[in-house]
């Protein structure tokens, strides 16, 4: 099958090699999802303009509700847009694939957990994985909270999700009824 015919412009530049090698560069990212969000965000929308930051929010936003990992979802969302079926399942592959690679590195992990160095190491790493995130969100947050109605949605969330322990699909589902109230009333 071939690429979707409906999209034009930057993004037919993108070959499925292309496609691969972002996808495992991300895949290879610290930090987890976010980390790989930052990775993706860098070279689709800033380095090859393939999307605006817009269109890769909403589809972020989308990854985090569809049943699969929300980086799966992107690569096979992705993957389809630029290159069709092949192309889906190669980001697919690609971002899977260091996952499969860790597991000698886990083997390994397990005989030298217990040298002096190990443990250190293991904490810088940690340390690194939580600024990673924390800039992928500041990333993140610079381009949403564009106005008072997008702050108060997110603080709602917030409170919502960390205050009142609420389950993360009703804070999704309030926090959406919020966002299109408020469009409706012309606040936003």
């Amino acid at each position: 099958m071939s690429r979707p015919a409906d999209h034009a412009g930057p993004a037919e530049l993108i070959t499925r090699r292309a496609l691969f090698g972002i996808f495992l560069k991300a895949g290879l990212a610290f930090g987890g999802g976010l980390g790989i969000l930052a990775v993706l965000e860098q070279e689709l929308v800033t380095r090859r303009q393939a999307v605006d930051r817009e269109e890769f929010l909403r589809l972020y936003g989308l990854g985090r509700v569809v049943p699969s990992g929300t980086m799966t979802a992107l690569a096979v969302a992705y993957g389809y847009r630029f290159a069709g079926l092949v192309g889906a399942l190669a980001t697919t592959a690609a971002i899977l694939l260091p996952g499969y690679l860790m597991l000698p590195l886990l083997w390994g992990y397990e005989r030298v957990k217990a040298v002096r160095l190990v443990p250190s190491f293991t904490r810088g790493l940690t340390v690194a994985s939580v600024g990673l995130i924390f800039a992928a969100a500041l990333s993140i947050g610079r381009a949403t909270l564009t106005g008072w109605v997008s702050l108060v949605v997110f603080a709602a969330a917030l409170a919502m999700a960390q205050l009142l322990q609420w389950n993360p699909l009703l804070v999704l589902g309030v926090s959406a009824v919020l966002g299109i109230s408020a469009r409706a009333l012309g606040w936003a």
